[in-house]
């Protein structure tokens, strides 16, 4: 598979993204110098927005694979391991290591490592020829580990640097991605048990990822709008969380990807599955914190909206990577064997 295939596979809307995402930045902070009032009353609509966000991304949640997923347990091993363990740790070395001077990009960079991505990583790891069933499980147990995991790591990392409750980070998890989590699994029950799963994957699924994109739209345009200020003083700021945020899905996705094929001998397929997994980061929750719990530091939630906009392009050089990877080996140092 060629590389103009591949990104052909994307659909239009997943190929515009950043660049959608860069004109709601600028709407938003058009509409905060021209319309100031305007955008202070838009606010309140943030927690809808974010709600919003993270809902139909924890709706594809197959909860039902959490059962399958404890048969493999080397692959969710090492996936747990390093996205709950070495992830945080190893951005929060690259914050210090290019970041020191700028401890606010500092706080977003953790922000963006704390949780692995639950949705978007299937159709990266999809791309880059990854185990399906196996992506599948990955991402049910992530679901639901990072509850526990990222108020603890934000504590850990972030709050002995910034004065955030440990109450209000509690809550903003609970808020973004507890609620979320029991309300998407309650939706996916019901529409089940009475549509069917036909429906859910072709009908609903593709309405919930329309709600997503707008949610998050619509939700950077008043972020900008009321954060404004903060970006006109120091937009330079934000071109730094390149290097490190780019270092970072690099590193991991091959570390991953080499652990699980040299240490754990899995087939290539299974291998490049745990490293999209370990890479792929759950912007839509690090957005909510920083909106919430870290509401008085306003770089901390321009700087979470700066993953994606690095995200995407590099997932997609990942996958033409992983794709390669799957093709050529059969095994870890095994060559496939090309049918004629």
């Amino acid at each position: 598979m060629n590389e103009k295939r591949l990104v052909g596979q994307l659909s239009l809307i997943d190929k515009l993204l950043p660049a959608m995402i860069l004109l709601c930045m600028g709407a938003g902070l058009a509409l905060g110098n021209l319309a100031p009032s305007l955008s202070e009353r838009l606010e309140p609509l943030i927690p809808l927005g974010l709600f919003l966000m993270i809902f139909p991304t924890a709706a594809k949640v197959p909860f039902r694979a959490l059962r399958r997923s404890a048969l493999e347990g080397g692959p969710a091993f090492l996936s747990i391991l390093l996205n709950y363990l070495v992830n945080p740790l190893l951005l929060f070395l690259f914050g210090w290591l290019f970041l020191q001077n700028y401890p606010d990009l500092w706080t977003g960079l953790i922000l963006l490592g704390i949780a692995p991505c639950i949705g978007m990583v299937l159709v990266w790891a999809d791309l880059g020829g990854a185990d399906n069933p196996l992506s599948v499980s990955l991402m049910a147990w992530n679901s639901l580990i990072q509850i526990v995991s990222v108020p603890v790591w934000i504590y850990l990392l972030v709050g002995r640097r910034v004065l955030v409750p440990a109450g209000l980070i509690l809550e903003s998890t609970f808020m973004y991605l507890v609620l979320p989590l029991i309300a998407a699994y309650l939706t996916q029950r019901a529409a089940l048990r009475v549509r069917g799963e036909q429906w859910f994957r072709m009908q609903f699924t593709p309405v919930l990822g329309k709600i997503q994109l707008a949610a998050l739209l619509g939700t950077l345009v008043v972020m900008f709008a009321l954060k404004g200020e903060a970006i006109s003083n120091a937009p330079m700021l934000i071109g730094y969380m390149v290097l490190p945020l780019s270092l970072f899905f690099f590193t991991l996705f091959f570390v991953g990807t080499l652990l699980a094929c040299f240490g754990m001998r899995l087939p290539m397929n299974k291998s490049v599955t745990v490293g999209f997994h370990v890479t792929g980061r759950n912007f839509e929750l690090s957005i909510a914190l920083a909106l919430t719990a870290f509401a008085d530091y306003p770089l901390v939630a321009v700087s979470t909206v700066i993953g994606p906009l690095i995200e995407v392009p590099v997932m997609l050089s990942l996958s033409w990577i992983g794709r390669r990877l799957v093709e050529r080996y059969s095994l870890c140092c095994v060559p496939a064997i090309s049918s004629q």
